[in-house]
């Protein structure tokens, strides 16, 4: 044993030394690539009088990488690098300041990035959705927008293959006709024959009037007798092609009388990527034209527009200068402007400044271009511009280049010329400081002063042009006197104040709610009583009304002497009323009127369920009957048993223990007989209270028709009233004469509830089984089919399809007719035409069921494979594990030979 922890000890020595050896490498291999171990960074961060999370700051506050911190300001010890100046603060504390050297690779520009990053995050956010001018008119195709079938015709057009053409002859001969010119260049006329028309168009007319002469002499008479037209009904379709920078590039077929900008509609138009202003049409490897599609959506005069012909290729180079302009102009988007075009040209394609753009000054925000970079520099630059001599001067331009954006700012909105006046005037508002010098002179623009303006004092409050404020305030009555102290000279900006009385004191009210047909608040005035309140209010004077309002008292809420608290003053509404009394009133009281429901119920109500036409809520009436209630309630309807009602009462004093309310049943008279034989006996006789419900039972004699229907092969279909509860299946089959001589007894479909009832007619009507029998419900329906003679088989079967019934055969038997199971055939389910359905298992334990007329032979097919759970690697493990005990031996092994 001794030796086994022997031999341990020397393998563990050796794996310490390797360990060793392979930390010195690592710590080599991190020196080179200027990493360092902790202890390090902390030895040398000890002798800066610095912490780790000193350092940590540090690097934040300038914005630093750590790890950049640490390799270049703290391990190299070098003062062109970093000087480290210790200070001593006032609490004898060493403090350490860092100084950042100026390095022109990394050099302090920290708040200038940041404030580049957020101009560039303001401008983005700008021009995000901007969009590219010119390319949404290609996202799609009106109709109205595609070329016409025909139009003016080239008279050099060749007349060729697929032209139509339309003739016309009128005269001694009439006839009209189009003809489609053949592959050889001829058309087919009935009375002329064969004719050769191919060549140019303009002497399409000659050519036929030359051909046609020989059987019409008319054409050529003197004068003629016979007249000819003859024009292109239809061109032929042309072949282009499209390439470049467009969705799909290939060949496309257009209309003959296509121009480039027609068929840049039919092909989609270009990618935002490719150019609208350089579009080149190239014929027998030639160009023959170039199209600037700018010059259709600006309405130019003159277009260099080109028809195509057959071959055509229409070349979409990658796009110009691209130049974003955004701000105070009509169609902020991105633009494309050729060689030579600046800001002059793109402001006439941008449709121009608003009103509120300000031409003092735009800003251009620009790529540097690539010949221009510097290294360590940055690539973007901003220019400042004035538009004012861009507008006045037609010689005058500021060039562009590619990825230029350019913001146009708004006028400032402040207005220079102007006086607030607000207050105690017939027409406050904004006045020019022109028209009104002077208060005075604002005043009588402003139609003079209310009645209620308060004149010790006007305010205004100044603004002067370093937005400073001033405040004065005059004596309005001296004002209004011509005094020239008091009348001030106004300047533009002024804020003039002008009081009313009501601005210095609370505006007092008196009020009147509650029970009254109007309440309202008014404003206090002398010699306001309490009468003169509730008359203004209305309706206390009506006996309807006022007989639910509670007159024994009312309330007036007054303020005390300090203005905050406030008491109670009850009054007699019915000496008011009768103008027995009378109070003043003193400002901010508040008058109350209450409803009689205030002591007692006023909404008194009873109720009544069961069997009446319209049972519900009714108010409860002086002297009112269950009797009473049942004729308010429309009367009995057919179902009602009219011999007595179930009364619910409910005491409002309530009932001890878990009881809510008592109930007792009530004989009712007869209600077709006269009122004057009613007995009104303790019995028969209640007067009806308050939250009584009165129930009208069922008759329970009374029960409603029964009807049923039976359709189909049967001698009498139809609707069948059942004359009494217990009438069967088999009594509605004779009732109807039974069945054709063609029903299908077995097929039949016995719906209940929306449901198939599964049962055997052909049992229960020719054998007589009364187990098949079964009473009918109201709504019950029969359909009783043809024999259909067939069985259906689909599914997985190789020939699926309707088969002729021949009986005694199995289900096995009808798929051998269909051709037998696919190789994705699973089980077969059969449902015969009575509804019985069975599984048919293949394999093994096969069943095989006999099958009847009209049966439905389904077979199904192979549900997929469940996906596989991942499987556990079982060889690695036990290599794994061999791999172990393998190592232990060989430990044991070397122990022993020890």
């Amino acid at each position: 044993m001794k030796k086994f922890f022997i031999l341990l000890a020397l393998l563990f020595a050796c794996v310490g030394t390797n360990y060793g050896q392979i930390d010195q490498k690592v710590t080599q291999q991190l020196k080179s690539k200027q990493l360092y171990t902790e202890t390090e960074i902390e030895d040398e961060l000890r002798k800066m009088n610095m912490t780790v999370d000193d350092a940590r700051k540090y690097a934040k506050q300038y914005g630093i990488d750590y790890d950049q911190f640490i390799v270049d300001y703290v391990m190299k010890n070098k003062k062109k690098s970093t000087e480290v100046i210790t200070n001593v603060t006032e609490d004898n504390q060493p403090s350490v300041r860092i100084e950042i050297p100026i390095d022109t690779s990394k050099s302090n520009k920290i708040t200038e990035v940041e404030n580049l990053e957020k101009l560039k995050k303001e401008l983005i956010d700008d021009i995000s959705n901007l969009p590219y001018f010119g390319y949404n008119i290609f996202l799609s195709v009106p109709q109205a927008f595609e070329p016409s079938a025909i139009g003016p015709i080239d008279p050099n057009y060749l007349v060729g293959p697929n032209d139509v053409i339309r003739i016309y002859m009128w005269g001694d001969v009439e006839f009209s006709y189009e003809l489609t010119v053949d592959e050889l260049g001829r058309v087919f006329i009935p009375e002329a024959g064969q004719i050769f028309v191919s060549g140019p168009y303009s002497q399409l007319q000659e050519r036929l009037t030359l051909s046609l002469a020989r059987f019409y002499e008319g054409l050529i008479s003197s004068p003629p007798r016979v007249f000819l037209d003859a024009t292109l009904a239809k061109v032929k379709p042309v072949r282009i092609f499209a390439l470049g920078e467009v969705k799909n590039p290939g060949g496309y077929n257009i209309n003959g009388y296509s121009e480039v900008f027609n068929a840049l509609f039919s092909i989609g138009g270009p990618l935002t990527s490719g150019s609208l202003r350089d579009i080149k049409v190239y014929r027998n490897e030639r160009k023959i034209a170039e199209v600037d599609i700018y010059d259709y959506l600006l309405g130019k005069e003159s277009i260099s527009d080109v028809r195509l012909s057959d071959n055509d290729k229409i070349f979409i180079p990658p796009r110009l200068s691209t130049i974003i302009i955004d701000g105070e102009i009509l169609r902020p988007a991105i633009y494309e402007l050729k060689v030579g075009e600046g800001l002059r040209e793109l402001l006439k394609f941008s449709g121009g400044l608003k009103p509120t753009a300000f031409t003092g000054r735009a800003q251009i925000n620009r790529i540097v271009p690539f010949e221009e970079r510097a290294q360590y520099s940055f690539d973007r630059k901003i220019f400042d511009v004035d538009l004012s001599r861009l507008l006045s001067d037609p010689s005058f331009d500021i060039p562009l280049k590619d990825g230029d954006i350019i913001k146009i700012f708004p006028i400032r909105n402040e207005v220079e010329n102007y006086i607030s006046l607000q207050g105690a005037v017939y027409r406050p508002g904004t006045y020019d400081v022109e028209k009104a010098p002077y208060l005075s002179n604002l005043i009588e623009m402003a139609d003079g002063l209310l009645p209620e303006v308060y004149l010790k004092k006007a305010d205004i409050i100044r603004t002067n042009e370093d937005y400073t404020r001033e405040f004065y305030s005059v004596d309005l009555e001296l004002t209004l006197r011509g005094d020239r102290y008091h009348d001030i000279k106004l300047q533009s900006r002024d804020s003039v104040r002008i009081y009313s009385i009501y601005d210095l004191k609370d505006i007092l009210y008196v009020s009147i709610d509650g029970y009254v047909k109007t309440p309202f608040a008014t404003l206090y005035a002398d010699s306001l009583t309490l009468y003169d309140m509730i008359f203004k209010a209305g309706g206390l004077q009506d006996p309807v009304f006022r007989g639910k309002a509670f007159t024994v008292r009312g309330d007036v809420v007054r303020l005390n002497k300090d203005a905050i608290t406030t008491r109670v003053i009850p009054f007699d509404l019915k000496d008011i009323l009768d103008e027995r009394n009378n109070m003043d009133l003193e400002p901010g009281d508040k008058i109350h009127i209450y409803k009689l429901d205030a002591t007692e119920i006023l909404e008194k109500w009873v109720r009544i369920e069961g069997e009446v036409n319209n049972p519900g809520r009714y108010p409860l009436d002086t002297n009112m009957t269950p009797l009473d209630l049942i004729i308010r309630a429309g009367g009995y309807n057919e179902r009602a048993l009219r011999t007595e009602v179930r009364i619910h009462h409910i005491d409002i004093e309530g009932y001890p223990g878990d009881r809510l309310s008592e109930e007792f049943n009530l004989s009712i008279p007869d209600i077709s007989g006269n009122i004057n034989e009613y007995n009104f006996d303790n019995k028969s006789f209640y007067l009806l209270k308050h939250k009584d419900v009165v129930v009208v039972k069922k008759n329970p004699n009374y029960e409603e028709q029964r009807s049923v229907k039976i359709l189909g092969e049967i001698e009498y279909p139809g609707t069948y009233v059942l004359k009494s509860k217990n009438e069967s299946v088999a009594d509605l089959i004779k009732t109807a004469g039974g069945p054709t001589s063609e029903a299908f007894l077995f097929g039949s479909f016995f719906v209940r509830d929306n449901k198939r009832v599964i049962i055997n007619l052909e049992k229960l009507f020719y054998d007589d089984d009364d187990d098949e029998n079964i009473n009918l419900f109201d709504g019950d329906s029969i359909f009783i089919p043809k024999k259909p003679n067939t069985v259906l088989v689909s599914g997985e079967v190789n020939n699926p399809g309707l088969f002729k019934f021949v009986d005694g055969e199995s289900v096995k038997d009808y798929i051998n007719k269909a051709g037998g199971l696919t190789n994705d055939a699973d089980y077969a389910v059969c449902r015969q035409s009575n509804g019985e359905s069975r599984r048919v298992n293949f394999g093994i334990f096969t069943t095989n069921p006999s099958v009847y007329d009209g049966a439905m032979i389904w077979v199904r097919k192979v549900p997929p494979p469940e996906p596989e759970t991942e499987k556990t690697d079982w060889t690695g493990t036990l290599r794994d594990i061999l791999t172990y005990i393998v190592t232990a031996l060989t430990v044991l092994v070397l122990a022993k030979q020890l």
